[in-house]
């Protein structure tokens, strides 16, 4: 499945006629990036580029430290986590192989999981709970202002071909990162205001970074760079060859990596394989060096059926996720106790709809991209809660989604721990109350009452509802809306797009009225969201790309996600963050509808198993997976 303030990305979730899910990363200044969840974006994770060649200085004069963060990764970070047994090759699906081995190159889905087994992170977000925790960083600090990030790294790690890992590794990383020719997906993380971070090595054990400015969650983009081993990868970089380096036809023993796997094997078009790391660096409890299976196989099926099949059959160990259709199909296998389907919940997928609010001229017909009487409907904020009103969540949930998720009325859901706000407008369904607005509107009906809406004009109400062609799930949601707003009195044609047509006309032409589709977040941080969020923001669906803001809310939008991204006080966050939510929710730009529940099915075997909300929902913890006897 395959985003710097406002440019990590995010996926616009869809699915092929086959039910295969695509990933589509749109364009934010018109170049692909990655998640910053560090190894999300479900849905839909520039133009600037950054450089460590300038030093920050001795640090004699730094600023004073705001806290440090100093964690040992130990087994107490786990808990309740059981002790494992050796062995085992665990086997998963996917539906297409990676693109390459170079992790500074992923863009997709597929290939990241592949890396995130292999490679590893200065700083990672714990998938469970959502958090910052160091990983090859054994403690970090943060000055007062903010700007100044001061990295210890954690002695003794070893990449898995012997070679020491130093703050040469972590310095090298970062000049590669952010070198302009790379042109990585990870660059425009570490990128502010056109501003570049740059990065000192202090001792072999110590690096500091220096932000050009404050960003309240600057912990969490590290979770977006995965560190290279210097000693593999400068040749090639200084060849200029960095971007064919690490290829699909590399021979594994020069891919050393400091993560828990290892590349044993890619057989194009069939499988990958991952082999144990005896030189990880963490360990259980007990003191057993970890990770416990000794193989990971990614075998490569791009038909969804197949995975199916696959692993109703044994011959996979892991589903993920389960799409509601198929759970009925795994209920006998459950029952029997040979494997374990688990539901999380309200997931970060968020199915919305909107309105298409564009107020440009399209340069090729010189006529608005929305038809003006249309766009004066759905600018007046009284129609759009009225279309809220009148769409009957409980019956999205329980015929689309056989009750596997949540009615939505936030930007939000559930599923986000720490940002969601529960506390704002709900629009239960109510036919009568969505009447009465669009009469307080000035809307009106025609000969027969409730049957026919007209505009204050008396032309007929109507709009074309597009989503993308062959989500069956989708166009069910569709119908449901068809036939809700007909009872108000409303037309609505239904158009299904294939994926890339539609992404034409919601990021390139604005040639649309409506559109249903989800999103999914590549992190639970509000600053995740500011390129949906801020006027200006490319992902602005509703009208994206504002010179200025087109409203007095949106203007207070930006104000808030602008402040809350240069606090350091959470709880002061958490209150901007909150208002954005109800302005939201009052505005509707967005129509929030439901949160579909993300669930996974595994083996009963599989010890460890801990699914998240954030990707990759299951192995992410694949160093603490095991096989129980």
């Amino acid at each position: 499945m395959p985003c710097a303030p406002g440019k990590w990305r995010h996926r616009l979730h869809m699915s092929r006629a086959n039910g295969q899910r695509e990933s589509h990363c749109l364009r934010f200044s018109g170049r692909r990036q990655r998640l910053p969840y560090r190894a999300f974006l479900i849905c839909i994770a520039a133009t600037s580029f950054l450089t460590i060649a300038n030093p920050i200085g001795t640090g004699r004069n730094q600023p004073p430290l705001r806290f440090i963060q100093a964690t040992s990764l130990s087994a107490s970070s786990f808990p309740s986590d059981e002790i494992g047994i050796y062995g085992g090759s665990l086997v998963t699906s996917q539906s297409a192989g990676p693109q390459t081995f170079n992790p500074l190159l992923a863009y997709d889905q597929q290939t990241l999981t592949v890396s995130d087994c292999m490679m590893g992170h200065l700083i990672r977000i714990n998938r469970r709970t959502q958090q910052a925790e160091p990983e090859l960083a054994r403690s970090w600090r943060i000055s007062e202002d903010g700007q100044i990030l001061t990295f210890n790294l954690r002695p003794g790690v070893k990449f898995s071909d012997g070679h020491p890992f130093t703050a040469d590794d972590v310095v090298f990383t970062f000049q590669v990162l952010t070198a302009p020719e790379i042109d990585s997906p990870v660059s425009d993380l570490f990128t502010f205001s056109g501003k570049k971070v740059t990065a000192e090595k202090i001792d072999d054990y110590t690096v500091r970074f220096a932000f050009p400015s404050v960003h309240a969650a600057v912990e969490r983009l590290f979770d977006a760079a995965p560190i290279l081993p210097k000693h593999a990868l400068e040749q090639s970089y200084r060849a200029g060859k960095f971007q064919q380096a690490w290829n699909l036809g590399t021979p594994p023993e020069e891919i050393p990596t400091p993560g828990p796997f290892k590349l044993k094997a890619y057989i194009p078009g069939q499988r990958t394989i991952l082999t144990r790391n005896a030189n990880y660096w963490k360990a259980d409890a007990t003191g057993n060096r970890l990770p416990y299976l000794n193989e990971i196989v990614f075998d490569i099926d791009p038909d969804k059926n197949t995975r199916l099949l696959k692993f109703q059959k044994g011959q996979t160990d892991l589903l993920s996720p389960v799409s509601v259709e198929d759970l009925h199909s795994l209920s006998e296998l459950e029952n029997n106790g040979k494997i374990k389907a688990v539901s999380l919940g309200p997931s970060l997928i968020r199915e919305i709809l909107w309105f298409n609010l564009n107020e440009r001229i399209n340069p090729n017909t010189q006529k608005p991209v929305v038809d003006p009487a249309k766009l004066h409907w759905f600018k007046e904020v009284k129609f759009r809660q009225a279309i809220s009103h009148a769409i009957d969540r409980d019956a999205i949930v329980r015929l689309v989604f056989f009750g596997k998720a949540s009615p939505l009325w936030a930007f939000t859901s559930s599923g986000n721990k720490v940002w969601f706000n529960p506390h704002i407008k709900q629009y239960p369904y109510d036919l009568d109350q969505a009447k009465r607005l669009l009469l307080h509107a000035g809307f009106r009906y025609g000969a027969e009452p409730g049957k026919s809406l007209l505009d204050p004009e008396g032309n007929p109400v109507e709009f074309t509802l597009c989503t993308n062609a062959g989500n069956v799930l989708r166009q069910k949601m569709s119908a449901i809306i068809q036939e809700d707003l007909a009872r108000i009195g409303i037309k609505v044609g239904l158009s299904f797009l294939e994926s890339k047509a539609l992404l034409a006309k919601i990021n390139a032409s604005y040639d649309y009225e409506a559109c249903l589709l989800a999103i999914v977040s590549g992190d639970t941080d509000p600053t995740s969201e500011k390129n949906f969020l801020l006027s200006n923001g490319a992902n602005h669906w509703w009208y994206p790309k504002q010179l200025t803001p087109a409203t007095p809310w949106e203007a207070r939008i930006d104000e808030l996600m602008n402040r809350q991204a240069i606090s350091l006080d959470l709880n002061e966050r958490k209150r901007l963050f909150d208002e954005v939510q109800v302005t939201l929710s009052e505005q509707l730009p967005f129509i929030f509808l439901v949160s579909r529940h993300l669930i996974v099915a595994a083996k009963s075997r599989i010890g460890n198993l801990e699914p998240a909300h954030l990707p990759d929902f299951v192995l992410w913890n694949c160093d603490r997976l095991y096989f129980k006897p």
